[in-house]
C-alpha cells in the first residue's frame, strides 16, 4: 500500500509540475498576443491622429481634431505599456526605441501642420501635408511595427510548439491522476449541480444556506423582519411607448439598481413582479438594525433612481413608490427540489404593500409604518407624520411617516455608481 501511495504522490507531483510548465507556456503565448494587440493599438492611435489632422487641415473645423486629441492623450501610455511587455526582449526593446523616435517625429509633423492651419495659413498647412514627409514617417512606423509583429509571431510559434510538446508528455500522467480522483470529482459535480439547482430558484443569500443543510429555511420559521415593497410609477405608459427590446433593457437596468442598493444595505430581494420588488431585511438571520437598514435602503433607492432618471435622456421622469413595515412574518422555502421557491407571508408583508400603494394618494415616494420607525430607533433618521387613517383594505387606523424634507442622503461612492 505504501508503494501505491508513493506512486500516487509521484504521479500527482509530475502532473502538477507539467501543469505549471504548461501554464508558463500559456502565459508566454498570452504575452505574445498582448504585445501584438498593443502594437495594433499604437498604430490605430497614430492613424486616428493622422485622420483628425488631415480633416482639420482640409476644413479648418476644430471638431475634426477630436480623434487627434484622443490619440495624443494615449500615445505615451501605450508606448510605456508596450515597453513593460517587451522589457525582457533586448531586440524588441531596441525596436521600441526606434519606434518612440519615429512617433515623436510624426507628432511634431502633425503639430506643425495644425499650428499653420490655426494661424490661418491654410495653403502652407496643405503644402506641408502635400510634401509627404508625414506620410514617409508613417510608412516607416508601419514597417517597423510589421517587423516587431513578425518577431512576436516567431516567438509565438516557438512557444506554442513547446507547450504542445509538454502537453503531450503529461497527458498520460494526467489521465492516471484523473482516474484516481474520479470518485471525488463525481461527488463534487453532484454537489455543484445541487447548488446550481437551488441558485436558479432562490436568492443567492439563501441558496448557499440551504445547500449547507440549513433545515430552518426549508421547514419555515417565524421571525421579525423589515419588509420593503417597491413599485415604479407610470410603468404602463412606459411599456406602451417602448418597443419590447427597449423595455427589456430598461427593466433590466432598473432591477439591477434595486438589487445593487439592496445588497449594499444588506437586504435580500425576495422577488420581482414586473417593475415591482419585494425586499426583506432580516435574512438569512435577523439583525438588530434590520429596520434601520430598510429605511436607509428606501431613501437610497429613491435617490439612486432619481439620479439615474436625471441622467437618462430616453427615460426621464422615472419615479418609484416605497412602503416599509416591520413585524413578525413567516419565511421559508416551499416546493420540491425541481422547483423551489422562497417566500415570506403574513400581515407585515400586506401592510408594506398597502403603504407602497398609499404613497400615490399622499404624493410622497416613501411611507414607513410606526413599527418600522420604532424598530429603527435613532439610526432611522428624521421622519414626519403623514397620516393616521386606515390603509386601503384595512379597518384599523395606523400612523405612517415619510422622510423629513432635506433628509435626502448623500450617496456613497458605491451608491453613486449605481445611479
Amino acid at each position: 500500500m505504501s508503494a501505491g501511495f508513493g506512486a500516487l504522490i509521484l504521479m500527482i507531483a509530475i502532473a502538477v509540475a507539467g501543469f505549471l510548465y504548461q501554464q508558463h507556456g500559456s502565459d508566454a503565448v498570452r504575452h505574445t498576443i498582448e504585445v501584438d494587440a498593443r502594437l495594433a493599438r499604437v498604430l490605430s492611435s497614430l492613424q486616428d491622429a493622422e485622420t483628425g489632422q488631415r480633416g482639420f487641415v482640409i476644413s479648418g473645423d476644430e471638431s475634426f481634431l477630436g480623434p487627434y486629441r484622443d490619440s495624443r492623450a494615449t500615445f505615451g501610455g501605450s508606448l510605456d505599456r508596450l515597453g513593460d511587455l517587451v522589457r525582457d526582449n533586448p531586440e524588441q526593446l531596441a525596436q521600441l526605441v526606434r519606434l518612440r523616435v519615429l512617433v515623436a517625429r510624426f507628432q511634431d509633423e502633425l503639430d506643425v501642420s495644425i499650428a499653420l492651419r490655426r494661424a490661418g495659413d491654410a495653403a502652407g498647412s496643405a503644402r506641408l501635408v502635400g510634401e509627404g514627409q508625414g506620410k514617409r514617417t508613417m510608412d516607416a512606423i508601419r514597417a517597423l511595427i510589421r517587423e516587431m509583429e513578425a518577431h512576436e509571431a516567431n516567438l509565438l510559434d516557438a512557444r506554442q510548439a513547446a507547450v504542445s510538446r509538454v502537453a503531450l508528455a503529461i497527458w498520460g500522467v494526467v489521465a492516471a491522476v484523473v482516474m484516481l480522483l474520479v470518485i471525488l470529482a463525481a461527488s463534487a459535480v453532484r454537489e455543484a449541480g445541487r447548488r446550481a439547482s437551488l441558485a436558479r430558484f432562490l436568492p443567492a443569500e439563501l441558496s448557499g444556506r440551504l445547500a449547507d443543510e440549513d433545515d430552518s429555511l426549508r421547514t419555515g420559521r417565524r421571525q421579525e423582519a423589515a419588509v420593503v415593497f417597491v413599485d415604479m410609477r407610470g410603468s404602463t405608459t412606459l411599456a406602451e411607448r417602448l418597443d419590447p427590446q427597449e423595455l427589456s433593457v430598461f427593466l433590466t437596468a432598473y432591477r439591477r439598481r434595486v438589487m445593487r442598493v439592496a445588497r449594499l444595505r444588506g437586504g435580500v430581494v425576495d422577488k420581482f413582479i414586473g417593475d415591482g420588488a419585494l425586499i426583506v431585511f432580516g435574512l438569512p438571520e435577523p439583525r438588530p438594525d434590520d429596520a434601520a437598514r430598510a429605511l436607509a435602503f428606501a431613501r437610497d433607492l429613491v435617490a439612486v433612481v432619481a439620479r439615474w432618471s436625471a441622467r437618462s435622456a430616453r427615460h426621464p421622469g422615472v419615479r418609484i413608490g416605497v412602503g416599509i413595515h416591520y413585524g413578525e412574518l413567516f419565511c421559508g422555502i416551499i416546493g420540491e427540489d425541481a422547483r423551489l421557491e422562497f417566500t415570506v407571508l403574513g400581515d407585515t408583508v400586506n401592510v408594506a404593500a398597502r403603504l407602497e400603494q398609499a404613497t400615490k394618494a399622499h404624493g410622497v415616494p416613501i411611507l414607513a409604518s410606526h413599527a418600522a420607525r420604532a424598530a429603527a430607533g435613532p439610526e432611522g433618521g428624521s421622519w414626519r407624520e403623514v397620516g393616521r387613517s386606515p390603509l386601503r383594505g384595512r379597518g384599523e387606523a395606523m400612523v405612517y411617516y415619510t422622510p423629513q424634507h432635506g433628509e435626502e442622503p448623500a450617496l456613497s461612492e458605491p451608491l453613486a455608481a449605481s445611479g
